[in-house]
């Protein structure tokens, strides 16, 4: 099914500035929502259509962790956040990943995520030494592919068949993915992602639901209550306890954990799609910039937590890098702003 961006759904929600100038403008939309599926803010158009993409994977892992993954092969918690993760390819990263991959009994060319030079160096801001080597245990994906291959282990699907959408795996994974989003499997619309696993792509607003109810561990079906609520306790934990394997040093997913000491977890996606838990109000936030650049997303999220009053006084101290984001040059000169433009819209407020 084709289908195009409609202006109404998106809004201006960022200016770029320039010597005092508007030089750019980020349009995007958001939407805010609890665990039952009400909108309590938007920007924009909650309903607006997006794919997904690495924002997924906390739903992508609920069938590894029901399975009993983890207790099987004798996996921790940060490995548990290491196959939520968009990973930097940092050592810690490298470290648990080999220690998964030792566990399951598979090898690195079971990986079908591809490779791609580590993240790490982008955000360092460092050159790639040169005739480097890198495998497939480097991609920012790698674990959400080891839990998948766990979980290939565990219900008898050959390892080179894991990816493909009519896969026990896959069936599995979008299964429980629309669960958590509310919506039916059919529903989603399917693609590829860059690490070549299926992705979907759903309204923002049950993307946000989706979130809410991790955050919450609640509202799920009867028959899988008990049990659903115990793995999404579980990932949540994970990726609360260890949010330097969910993604890595200088991105936006660890600063907003840090400066938040994990009460709010969150979840970057390619294209600039970026999701957040808040358990302690059963809240979920799902975000999409849609010329797809990043470079807005982590102002946008904040500036909504800001607007909504859950952030603290500290914890903007520490996300003023977000608040009130520049630009600088390659010389480190400051040449502009990032200047959040939206409007928070509450139905019925």
């Amino acid at each position: 099914m084709r289908r195009s961006l409609m202006n109404s759904e998106f809004v201006p929600v960022a200016e770029i500035m320039r010597g005092g100038a508007v030089e750019s403008v980020h349009h995007g939309a958001a939407a805010v929502v609890d665990k039952d599926g009400t909108i309590i803010a938007q920007v924009g158009s909650p309903n607006l259509v997006t794919f997904s993409r690495s924002s997924l994977k906390p739903f992508q892992v609920l069938p590894t962790v029901l399975r009993g993954v983890p207790d099987r092969f004798g996996l921790k918690d940060r490995h548990l956040a290491l196959m939520c993760a968009s990973h930097s390819g940092e050592e810690r990263h490298l470290h648990a990943a080999r220690e998964i991959l030792q566990a399951i009994g598979a090898r690195e060319e079971d990986l079908r995520c591809g490779v791609h030079v580590p993240l790490h160096y982008l955000y360092e801001d460092t050159a790639v030494p040169a005739k480097s080597y890198f495998s497939p245990l480097h991609n920012n994906c790698s674990g959400k592919h080891l839990g998948m291959l766990a979980l290939a282990r565990i219900i008898g699907c050959p390892f080179e068949e894991y990816l493909e959408l009519d896969s026990p795996v896959q069936r599995l994974v979008r299964e429980r993915t629309a669960i958590m989003l509310g919506m039916k499997p059919d529903a989603m619309q399917v693609a590829i992602d860059g690490c070549s696993a299926p992705n979907y792509a759903v309204p923002l607003r049950a993307l946000a639901r989706g979130f809410a109810r991790l955050a919450t561990a609640a509202g799920l079906r009867p028959a899988t209550d008990d049990e659903c609520h115990d793995a999404c306790t579980r990932v949540v934990s994970a990726m609360r306890a260890f949010p330097e394997m969910v993604s890595g040093e200088g991105r936006f997913d660890l600063d907003l954990a840090r400066a938040t000491n994990g009460r709010i977890f969150s979840k970057a996606g390619g294209e600039a799609v970026e999701c957040a838990g808040v358990p302690e109000r059963s809240l979920g936030i799902a975000v999409k910039i849609i010329d797809g650049s990043a470079r807005a997303v982590g102002p946008f999220i904040v500036w909504i937590l800001r607007e909504l009053g859950l952030l603290s006084p500290t914890e903007l101290t520490a996300l003023e890098m977000y608040v009130n984001p520049v630009l600088k040059n390659h010389r480190g000169l400051e040449i502009g702003a990032i200047r959040m433009t939206g409007q928070l819209v509450r139905p019925g407020g």
